[in-house]
């Protein structure tokens, strides 16, 4: 099996497209996801078995989507309903979280995902500085915003 950690921002664009791809940018509230950034990681994503994730990036994702109205409502929660049946979500103790050097830096999601990542084939993130823990931690690593930023 070959598993994938998708980060909070990106997870929202995976949904953000599939509810409207005509709205990605006001849904994901970071103008460089674009419906063009929608189908690369789609296309990324493709390449893996399974999605991994945690009750920290799902609740995170909810806190922007669930805001959204209207016929995109439904679409969103008939979307997660069957996204949570399809994902992998593991978690871990936050008490074990703190207790790494990095949480002071990046808090509770973003250490969890540190972690998870350990055992991820690939963990995809839009955050430039969780990106550069994974990668001195020899994390498989691809930076989604990096890589948005290099094709301007």
């Amino acid at each position: 099996m070959r598993d994938v950690l998708v980060d909070t921002n990106v997870f929202i664009l995976f949904l953000a497209g599939q509810i409207n791809e005509n709205r990605i940018e006001q849904y994901s509230r970071n103008s460089l996801y674009t419906k063009e950034a929608y189908y690369f990681l789609l296309n990324l994503l493709f390449k893996f078995d399974r999605i991994i994730t945690s009750p920290n990036i799902l609740t995170e994702v909810d806190n922007i989507l669930n805001r959204v109205s209207g016929d995109d409502k439904h679409k969103y929660l008939e979307l997660v309903k069957k996204i949570y049946k399809q994902t992998v979500e593991k978690y871990i103790k936050t008490v074990d979280v703190s207790q790494n050097y990095f949480f002071d830096t990046l808090g509770v999601t973003d250490s969890s995902i540190l972690m998870m990542a350990q055992e991820c084939d690939l963990l995809i993130s839009g955050d430039s500085t969780l990106c550069g823990y994974a990668i001195s931690l020899n994390i498989n690593t691809f930076d989604f915003k990096k890589y948005l930023n290099d094709r301007l």
